[in-house]
């Protein structure tokens, strides 16, 4: 059966949050734009986000918002200055989505349904005559002699001079992160990064960490390496560690994990330093010397960590706080502020949220997001390298990016 002929003046390839930001900035423009989504539906991993929540943004100023980004603040300042947070809140909120921050930091849509934010992207995308195209995988680009052709059949062949790659990375692969932009991206003369998992949690072989799953510290800090570190909440799982505090820093310890079967993150149980712990336990064994370190440390923590804390000390919990030696007491302050944990695996791509690597930044003009290897192809979203954090900056860079990549 002969290909289907799609004229068009762009075709974005991938139909999520960046990919429909874009289709409807170049459709503004006035051009003919194709959406073409390998799913049966465009948005789904936008769905699950946050829970279905969808965490869109958050209250930085830009030029602090783009600090937090790892490939740098030059490359994506252009994409968030075109569409920073504030323009992507009153943009929501003029499509009747407004949004709220509970927690006077992260913004989520009023309604707290990610349904709502998809639906007003696909209705201003309807509004301005962007065809979709469903279950269309793309295979090929050809773009020098106008040629796209999509789907397994392939069903369609596209005739476009623009293409934009929105395909994301390889994250949540049932909802479309299979990484299928990269291809593409190769035949086009780019270079990819190997992906690893991002926004991932972390496996520990240390049994003490995988016999507490369901405990939570609420500030924990973690580090990684001298520069790398995340705070925030820390859940201990069955098969390591995850929460905002791990979160941030998997996907580095992912890529060290692609060169060594182990590593190590260095963990802070509460906000004290070592000074402060040691001179804490010296209170302690004054004010409490009677009591069992396990009881007097399980006012401060779930009296399980209390005690796992005590065995990774070498300390026998039921040890009174005045039988507590010198040595003893360095090994427990060591214990709370700059504990090492052994990590040797990810919780892999089924519940990645995010993917570190793909294109390089380099390879993309950062004011336009154009490819510096092939005339008429850009960028938008995940599928470029530039390791955003939780928190409201990957949906924010989505749309940022789709519509900067849009706007010709």
């Amino acid at each position: 059966m002969p290909s289907e002929r799609i004229p068009c003046d762009c075709l974005v390839v991938g139909g999520g949050p960046a990919g429909l930001s874009a289709a409807i900035a170049a459709a503004e423009s006035g051009l003919r734009v194709a959406v073409a989504e390998c799913l049966p539906s465009p948005g789904r991993k936008l769905l699950a986000s946050g829970s279905g929540k969808c965490n869109v943004t958050n209250l930085l100023p830009v030029g602090e918002f783009a600090r937090h980004f790892r490939c740098g603040m030059r490359f994506v300042r252009p994409a968030l200055y075109a569409f920073p947070p504030e323009a992507l809140r009153k943009y929501l909120a003029e499509a009747g989505v407004p949004t709220v921050a509970p927690d006077g930091f992260h913004c989520f849509p009023a309604s707290m349904r990610a349904g709502d934010v998809l639906d007003a992207l696909l209705r201003r995308a309807r509004q301005l005559n962007v065809r979709l195209f469903p279950d269309c995988p793309i295979q090929s680009l050809d773009i020098k002699n106008h040629r796209v052709t999509g789907a397994a059949s392939p069903r369609y062949q596209f005739q476009t001079a623009r293409v934009i790659l929105a395909c994301g990375g390889m994250g949540y692969p049932r909802l479309g992160g299979r990484g299928s932009g990269y291809e593409l991206a190769r035949q086009a003369g780019h270079h990819i990064v190997t992906p690893v998992p991002a926004l991932v949690g972390l496996r520990s072989p240390e049994a003490w960490a995988t016999r507490l799953p369901g405990i939570i510290l609420p500030d924990a800090t973690v580090r990684f390496g001298k520069k790398l570190a995340g705070r925030g909440e820390l859940i201990f799982t069955h098969t390591g560690v995850s929460g905002p505090a791990i979160l941030d820093l998997s996907g580095p310890v992912a890529r060290q994990l692609l060169q060594t079967s182990e590593t190590v993150i260095e963990c802070s149980w509460q906000s004290r330093n070592s000074a402060a712990a040691l001179e804490h336990l010296d209170a302690m064994r004054k004010e409490d010397g009677a009591k069992q370190l396990k009881t007097v440390l399980a006012r401060e923590f779930p009296a399980a960590f209390a005690a796992a804390l005590c065995a990774v000390a070498d300390i026998p919990a039921e040890t009174r706080g005045s039988q507590l030696r010198s040595a003893e007491r360095d090994r427990l302050a060591a214990a709370l502020a700059a504990c090492p944990l052994r990590i040797n695996a990810t919780d892999g791509w089924e519940k990645a949220m995010a993917t570190d690597g793909g294109i390089p930044a380099e390879e993309a003009d950062p004011n336009t997001l154009a490819s510096h290897t092939c005339a008429g192809l850009r960028f938008a979203g995940e599928i470029l390298d530039i390791g955003a954090p939780c928190g409201g900056y990957n949906i924010q860079w989505a749309l940022s990016s789709g519509r900067l990549a849009g706007s010709f």
